[in-house]
């Protein structure tokens, strides 16, 4: 493998592109598929919905691919065009390269992405990282966003370092080096709480195979978030590790003056497929909705 590559081994890559390509082909709609060039390496977005309809892009977290973002809003491609990117530098289509989170990268990246697709300004959904690529976008160029749903974004408050390392990270890196299937029921079930078999496949390939330094954009301040007009949605978890809802809900109110809710549900960061459900038709009610 090559020293710039995101996988320990080609043998690993194969293994977590393979999940990657069998959830895009168990979709339950038809995606249409495009490569943009942009300054940081080709980028790969996968698109679902009528071509005629109006278009939302879709951020997805980290390792975790378009196709398993797309599948959490289908819901939505009845009323919209979808456009879930592969972030760069992470599992999927996309480039291998590794984006420096500061001085607005992914920002430059995401408007590179947009000038690619000829999309001039339209609604962002962001999940997890997803949310912190949305909040860098809106600090390097507001104006291409109409509307922001946020859920559990990645960059609007600091992660609680030792009790996400004592409850994540460590018991990650005990199944790296000494795999079990009860050690990674451990380490993914305060993450995700309610996990099925394909993302118990993907947490387990990713984290044998994929190396895993990928620092996310922020955190954000009033001054680089001034610009940012757009209505906001954010959605949060109460059990979630990474993410403390009161001191999110408090920065959200700080650096977003035009925050319209802020809503928090049950479950941990990633969320139950009842709640993805919920969210899905919650955003779509906010997309809908004029200033």
């Amino acid at each position: 493998m090559s020293a710039a590559s995101i996988y320990r081994s080609a043998r690993g890559q194969a293994e977590v592109i393979a999940l990657y390509e069998k959830k895009l082909a168990s979709l339950a709609v038809e995606t249409h598929s495009r490569m943009v060039e942009t300054r940081f390496g080709h980028t790969h977005v996968l698109a679902a919905g009528p071509q005629e309809a109006p278009p939302v892009m879709v951020l997805t977290g980290i390792s975790t691919g378009a196709p398993r973002i797309l599948e959490r809003f289908l819901p939505l491609s009845k009323d919209f065009r979808l456009y879930a990117p592969d972030p760069i530098g992470q599992p999927g289509r996309s480039a291998q390269t590794r984006v420096p989170p500061g001085d607005h990268n992914y920002g430059k990246w995401m408007v590179d992405v947009l000038n690619g697709l000829g999309l001039e300004q339209l609604p962002f959904i962001g999940v997890s990282f997803g949310g912190g690529i949305l909040l860098d976008t809106a600090s390097y160029a507001p104006e291409r966003i109409s509307r922001a749903a946020l859920i559990a974004p990645a960059g609007l408050t600091r992660v609680p370092f030792l009790s996400s390392a004592v409850k994540f990270f460590i018991p990650c890196l005990l199944y790296r080096y000494f795999p079990s299937r009860e050690r990674l029921i451990g380490a993914v079930q305060p993450l995700a709480g309610e996990i099925d078999d394909y993302s118990l496949q993907v947490f387990d390939a990713t984290l044998r195979n994929v190396k895993l330094n990928v620092a996310p954009p922020g955190p954000f301040d009033k001054k680089t978030l001034a610009g940012f007009k757009a209505p906001t949605l954010l959605l949060l978890a109460e059990s979630d590790i990474f993410i403390p809802v009161e001191s999110a809900r408090r920065r959200a109110r700080e650096l977003l003056p035009s925050l319209t809710a802020v809503e928090v549900s049950e479950g941990p960061h990633i969320p139950a497929p009842p709640t993805w459900k919920h969210h899905a038709e919650r955003i779509g009610t906010f997309l809908k909705e004029t200033r």
